[in-house]
């Protein structure tokens, strides 16, 4: 069943004989006729009844106009919604939760500085969510933490992050340099559940004896610097530039880092994710933290 054939049968069917429909629709009568014949033995009914000044529906036919309507809106809206994309292209980025909402505003910004016809549609959650959404094609892209050796031909890194222990500018440890892991012991503590290092290393506190006291527990890295701005709570997180009221300290014979970057699936050709990979090649990654 062609596209065609169901405006031959609606023109038909309006208009209400072959002749004025093929006029209408500016084609050969007999080319309106064998599309008709078609679609007859295609569905395996006669659509109309012959031989009369006028073309008159048959029972099939007049069962057949709702359908055939129905297909030629769906056609309309589908060819709408695709000219849509075209004259306004969505970019969906995935996001991993353990990033500021200032690095990824900064981010998005600048790029629609230079392409504001693009719209970018943002989804956040925690790494294996991030990466499972890459791979189903749920998004086009994901600004992740990268888990290690990175295929470079699938991926673009962008800046590393040291993780420190960060605490309120009025918390005893703010006068110091660095502290052992043992101090931690009973220490009020913010437990970020999306953490990347803390997801694939758990039992680090446990088999150094320590155990923070829980007090609360946040899966956005912006409630974890608010929670400990207020003097709520102290924890480990990736450090970043001007937090007013927080102090870092570094944690004594433990080095933890982390490797921000931009990834995407093999075989993508498209457009859009190649404009934003460009792009954040250009970005100053000092400006993003």
């Amino acid at each position: 069943m062609d596209l065609y054939q169901i405006e031959y049968f609606l023109a038909i069917a309006e208009y209400g004989g072959f002749s004025l429909a093929a006029d209408r629709l500016n084609v050969s009568q007999p080319s309106l006729s064998n599309g008709i014949k078609k679609l007859e033995k295609e569905l395996g009914v006669l659509l109309f009844e012959r031989g009369g000044r006028r073309a008159l529906l048959t029972p099939a036919g007049k069962s057949f106009v709702e359908q055939a309507e129905n297909i030629r809106q769906q056609y309309q809206s589908a060819l709408s919604k695709i000219r849509d994309f075209q004259a306004r292209p969505i970019l969906k980025l995935g996001v991993v939760c353990t990033l500021r909402i200032s690095t990824i505003s900064n981010l998005v910004s600048r790029f629609r500085l230079q392409y504001p016809h693009i719209a970018i549609e943002l989804r956040d959650s925690h790494r294996d969510e991030i990466d499972d959404w890459l791979e189903k094609g749920e998004i086009d892209l994901a600004l992740t933490v990268f888990r290690g050796n990175e295929n470079t031909k699938i991926s673009h890194h962008l800046f590393l992050q040291n993780l420190r222990l960060a605490v309120p500018e009025t918390h005893p440890f703010a006068t110091r340099d660095r502290i052992s892991l043992a101090e931690l012991d009973g220490q009020p503590y913010i437990k970020r559940i999306n953490c990347e290092f803390w997801r694939e290393s758990p039992h680090l506190y446990d088999s150094a004896g320590v155990y923070p006291h829980i007090v609360y527990i946040a899966n956005q890295e912006e409630w974890v610097i608010h929670l400990i701005r207020a003097g709520l709570g102290i924890s480990v997180i990736p450090e970043w530039n001007n937090l007013c009221g927080i102090k870092y300290v570094s944690l004594e014979s433990i080095d933890l880092w982390r490797t921000i970057g931009l990834k995407w699936r093999q075989h993508q050709n498209s457009e859009l994710v190649n404009l934003f990979r460009n792009f954040t090649t250009t970005q100053d990654s000092c400006l993003l933290l």
